[in-house]
């Protein structure tokens, strides 16, 4: 029984190393935030292929939408604060001019923060607040173009269950985006985590393959079907798809900095 309750902890204390939304570095879903903060000191640097499904409506090149790829790097500054750091190129007319060739000629450059007020304890959730593209706030923006395509306010709450060594997490969100070119996003998203059970072998913090996770989420506009592990203890692979059309994936990097 006492080694059983171990390796439940160990689990429970994983979850919050791992887990992360890749496009942007903070910890959460595919698409959705999570209320699940890493460890103080986690250092995160991230490199993600996004499908034109997967970004803002906001996010597009005279009225059309397109594939895309972001880096982000990310650190957990303290165990109730994330910060993140995240470029995502910009499909133009190279200079800007409408005679010179289409190409990723330049990028959206926006940062996220996420602080955590609440930590999850046996009855209750936890709970976290944040913003993604950190910048001029308006509550309305009603211009399609510009910058702070990815901006939005959130509040999410998550809560994880153990049943016989299965972990299942569900999260719950409400956005709050201020463009009005992306108002269909505004609104309650949230999703479902499975994490399977593991050998023993792989139950130990050095083993090469921890913690594969099954993500199912509503992003407010459609569902997405994913799944990411940690490799190798430091290398962390998602991919997902995209409202049952669109393939979104990539890598990232994990270290924690011990204090």
């Amino acid at each position: 029984m006492k080694h059983r309750a171990f390796l439940i902890i160990l689990l429970l204390r994983l979850t919050y190393s791992v887990s992360a939304q890749n496009y942007h570095g903070t910890t959460g879903l595919l698409q959705v935030p999570s209320a699940e903060m890493a460890p103080a000191g986690t250092f995160r640097g991230c490199a993600t292929f996004l499908d034109k499904r997967f970004t803002p409506d906001q996010f597009n090149r005279d009225g059309e939408k397109y594939n895309t790829f972001t880096y982000a790097i990310a650190l957990t500054a303290f165990r109730w604060l994330e910060i993140s750091y995240a470029p995502t190129l910009l499909y133009m007319h190279r200079n800007g001019k409408k005679d010179e060739p289409l190409g990723y000629y330049n990028e959206d450059r926006h940062m996220n923060v996420k602080v955590s007020p609440l930590y999850e304890g046996k009855w209750w959730p936890a709970i976290a607040l944040g913003m993604d593209d950190i910048g001029h706030f308006n509550l309305i923006k009603s211009g399609a173009n510009g910058n702070n395509y990815f901006q939005n306010l959130f509040i999410v709450a998550s809560k994880h269950f153990d049943i016989k060594g299965f972990e299942i997490g569900a999260h719950i969100s409400y956005r709050y985006y201020s463009s009005q070119a992306n108002s269909n996003r505004r609104g309650v998203a949230g999703g479902i985590t499975f994490v399977p059970r593991l050998g023993e072998k792989l139950q130990g913090p050095r083993a090469w393959l921890q913690r594969p996770r099954l993500i199912v989420e509503w992003d407010g506009v459609g569902v997405n079907v994913g799944a990411d592990v940690l490799l190798w203890r430091h290398l962390f692979v998602q991919a997902c798809l995209v409202h049952g059309r669109g393939f979104t994936g990539g890598l990232s990097y994990h270290y924690t900095i011990k204090f």
